[in-house]
């Protein structure tokens, strides 16, 4: 049955009571907590909000256990029309799971509205078990954007640098918001990360070294409004995701010793093919 969730926020609602449900949940069954979130992405191509362009995004919901023995499958049921849902187990989270994603945002929206999803868990360690998390909406930040983005595309990687970000909104909706920022290399592997930084962080500096002249990298740049709440009937910790991601491409230049030493190779590669030219010219 569809159910209500209570923010963080409690109220008048006793933290002892509180208490009494966490207690008695985590007794009852292996789910650790869920959560839900249709998050949109963009990617940055300038150095302004207007070279900021809308990419769609991704819905994510997840279940947390403690073992993958504890639950043999389940679906997430809710208001949109592809629902039900089949639950996969990812074993890196030690979570039953469901995503999509998809280019428009208003589409993703419309495929995930508000209102009520519930995660329904097919027992087998431990007893069946549901799971609601009441989706509300309209919890999202500003767009996140680098602001020294052309400053980015020229780094010296043998010098630090500091990134700097347009200053985080998280508006009046969220209980807690949070920024994240990774880099990433082209082999898909996470070379820089600074994660959970609070919302009043402008910036952030990559230590000298850490990025391969010549390399190119891509950065995921993103604002992270959430809403923690409580399924009360069940006895769950469950959490609304509110994610605004944006990322982009750039290439860490060599320092200026190195432009110079490519520079003269160059040349001596140049001397050296007139050079044999001019022998080559001479012999015949």
């Amino acid at each position: 049955m569809p159910m209500r969730i209570a923010r963080e926020q409690i109220g008048i609602i006793g933290l002892s009571l509180l208490g009494l449900l966490a207690t008695a949940g985590a007794a009852s069954a292996q789910v650790k907590n869920a959560d839900v979130g249709v998050n949109p992405t963009y990617e940055q191509t300038g150095p302004g909000p207007g070279d900021v362009t809308s990419t769609g995004g991704f819905f994510s919901a997840r279940a947390f256990v403690t073992s993958s023995g504890d639950y043999s499958g389940g679906t997430l049921t809710y208001g949109g029309t592809g629902s039900p849902q089949t639950l996969s187990y990812v074993p890196a989270d030690v979570a039953w799971e469901f995503g999509a994603s998809n280019d428009e945002f208003t589409t993703l929206q419309a495929d995930y509205p508000t209102g009520d999803y519930v995660f329904s868990l097919t027992g087998s360690g431990e007893p069946s078990t549901s799971i609601g998390i009441d989706y509300e909406g309209g919890a999202y930040s500003n767009i996140p954007y680098i602001t020294n983005f052309e400053a980015l595309e020229d780094m010296d990687a043998n010098a630090p640098f500091v990134v700097d970000f347009d200053p985080y909104d998280p508006g009046s909706v969220a209980g807690a918001s949070y920024i994240f920022f990774s880099i990433t290399n082209s082999s898909g592997t996470v070379v820089f990360s600074q994660d959970g930084l609070s919302d009043n962080v402008t910036s952030v500096t990559i230590p000298a070294g850490t990025l391969l002249a010549g390399g190119t990298y891509s950065f995921d740049l993103l604002y992270s409004n959430r809403i923690t709440g409580y399924d009360y009937i069940n006895g769950y910790p469950v959490t609304q995701f509110y994610d605004t991601h944006t990322d982009g491409t750039f290439t860490a230049v060599p320092e200026p010793s190195t432009w110079a030493m490519l520079v003269m190779g160059f040349a001596g590669i140049g001397f050296m093919i007139r050079h044999r030219a001019a022998i080559v010219a001479k012999a015949a």
